[in-house]
C-alpha cells in the first residue's frame, strides 16, 4: 500500500533536519541535498516547489518539534519555583542529544537575524515566550507581568545559550544562570 504524501513529506522533512543537524543550514542547496539523503531532486521539488519552499517547511517542522518538545518538558513534575524552572529546562536543553538540534536553531536564529533567510518568521521565540510566561502563571504571576518577565528571562537564556554553544564555559554560565533564577524567584509573588 502507497504512503500518504503527507507522511512521505514528513519522513524527507525529517530527514533533511538531521541531514541540518550535522551539516548546517546556510549552504543549503537541494542537489547535494537530495544526493546525501539518497533521494533525486525531483522528489524534493515535488514536496517542497524550491529551495525557498523547503526552507520554509523545514522552519516549520522545527517549530512544531520546539512546540512538541516543549510541551513534553511541560508534562513532567513541576519544579519546586519558577527559578528552579529556568535551571531544570536549562540542563534539560543543553544535553548531550539535544546539542545538534540547538545548534541549528541558533543558526538558524543567526540567519534571520542578519535577513539571509527571508519571507517566514518562525514561532520558536513567540512559543518560548507563551512557555515561560504560563510557567511563571502557575506560580502566581499575573499575566502581564509574566509576559514582560517571560520576554526578560527568555532574552537572557538565549544569550547565555549563545555564549555557550560559543565558548563552552559552562563554570561561569551556570553561575550566571544560577544568579537569573535567583533573580527570578525574588521577583515572584509571595518571595519577600
Amino acid at each position: 500500500m502507497p504512503q500518504a504524501p503527507d507522511n512521505r513529506r514528513t519522513e524527507l522533512l525529517d530527514a533533511v533536519v538531521a541531514h541540518l543537524t550535522e551539516h548546517g543550514i546556510a549552504g543549503l542547496s537541494l542537489r547535494p541535498l537530495a544526493k546525501a539523503l539518497g533521494q533525486s531532486t525531483y522528489v524534493l521539488t515535488y514536496h517542497f516547489k524550491d529551495k525557498s519552499g523547503l526552507l520554509a517547511a523545514v522552519l516549520d517542522h522545527l517549530d512544531q518539534q520546539d512546540r512538541e518538545a516543549l510541551q513534553k518538558w511541560a508534562s513532567q513534575a513541576p519544579p519546586g519555583s519558577p527559578g528552579a524552572g529556568i535551571l531544570a529546562f536549562w540542563h534539560w536543553q543543553t544535553r548531550p542529544e539535544a546539542l545538534p538540534l540547538l545548534r541549528l536553531n541558533y543558526e538558524i536564529f543567526g540567519l534571520l537575524s542578519s535577513r539571509r533567510i527571508s519571507g517566514h518568521h518562525p514561532r520558536m521565540i513567540e512559543d518560548w515566550i507563551d512557555f515561560i510566561a504560563h510557567q511563571l502563571m502557575a506560580y502566581g504571576r499575573g499575566a502581564r507581568a509574566a509576559r514582560i518577565d517571560a520576554t526578560l528571562i527568555s532574552a537572557a537564556l538565549s544569550g547565555l545559550t549563545q555564549d555557550f554553544l560559543i565558548t563552552g564555559d559552562t563554570h561561569r554560565i551556570e553561575e550566571a544562570l544560577a544568579r537569573l533564577a535567583e533573580f527570578t524567584d525574588e521577583s515572584s509573588p509571595g518571595s519577600k
